[in-house]
């Protein structure tokens, strides 16, 4: 499975960007969600403020940026 932040911007609602998570970031990602079952390959996850950060030290990249919302997706 995929895992992928999308950034959406505020206004159009459009797809800014997306950044892949790498590979083998599973339990990680589990206990930053608060996924207390295995994910399907078909949701998407609006991420708190919390999340992101947890998420951008995760992959060690950061994407904040206040004119986008976030979301993790789960793709097969």
């Amino acid at each position: 499975m995929i895992y992928r932040v999308e950034a959406f911007d505020i206004e159009t609602e459009f797809l800014a960007f997306k950044v892949d998570v790498p590979d083998g970031l599973y339990d990680q990602l589990k206990s930053i969600m608060g996924w207390s079952s295995n994910q399907q390959g078909w949701e998407g996850y609006n991420l708190s403020p919390l999340q992101l950060s947890a998420i951008e030290r995760l992959i060690g990249k950061s994407i904040h940026d206040p004119d986008h919302h976030f979301q993790l997706t789960c793709n097969v």
